[in-house]
């Protein structure tokens, strides 16, 4: 399993792969035997699925598909809320970071403070805020997941799927990391 630091991630985290490992044991199940879905549907919906092979398997991969992305979607939540709350709370130690000596560049704080300040809470605002500050690579991997979130969130509106698609222990790593570097770069 992923080791995710951060407490809420981990909760979270322990969920989805608890419900992956139920989800994909009753997958096995369905895939030797289709009437096994019936037990999984609703009853109204019975016998829908189960009539030919090739319809049970479309309907157990577009479970696990919709599974994924409803992941995706909470990991991104609980990392938002968790990123803004601890800017929201360096928020006003940003002036007095700002007014003595720092490493850090102006234009970081004032950024920072711009985009806390009029409480922009999107996930394209913590990449503005995160760009140079944060290792590359790192940040390119918070861009696909911004771009996948957004996808699944919003469809086709915000152009073509994205190419990449990262498993949900690495989205979860990924979210982790993240919240690191902003406690280590508050």
């Amino acid at each position: 399993m992923a080791t995710i630091n951060n407490p809420d991630l981990q909760e979270l985290f322990t969920y989805i792969v608890t419900v992956e490992n139920i989800v994909l044991k009753e997958i096995k199940l369905v895939n030797g035997n289709r009437y096994h879905l019936d037990k999984l549907v609703p009853e109204d919906v019975a016998g829908v699925y189960t009539k030919k092979e090739t319809k049970a398997n479309e309907f157990v991969d577009s479970m696990y598909r919709k599974f994924y992305e409803a992941f995706v979607v909470s990991l991104v939540a609980v990392f938002e809320r968790v990123v803004f709350a601890k800017y929201k709370t360096s928020y006003g130690e940003i002036k007095t970071t700002v007014s003595s000596d720092t490493p850090k560049t102006i234009d970081f704080y004032r950024t920072r403070e711009k985009i806390i300040g009029e409480a922009n809470d999107k996930l394209h605002a913590i990449i503005i805020i995160l760009d140079g500050q944060i290792d590359n690579d790192l940040l390119k991997k918070l861009k696909v997941i911004k771009d996948q979130r957004d996808f699944i969130a919003h469809g086709g509106r915000f152009g073509a799927a994205p190419t990449v698609s990262m498993k949900l222990h690495e989205i979860a790593e990924a979210l982790d990391s993240v919240l690191n570097e902003v406690e280590i770069n508050k």
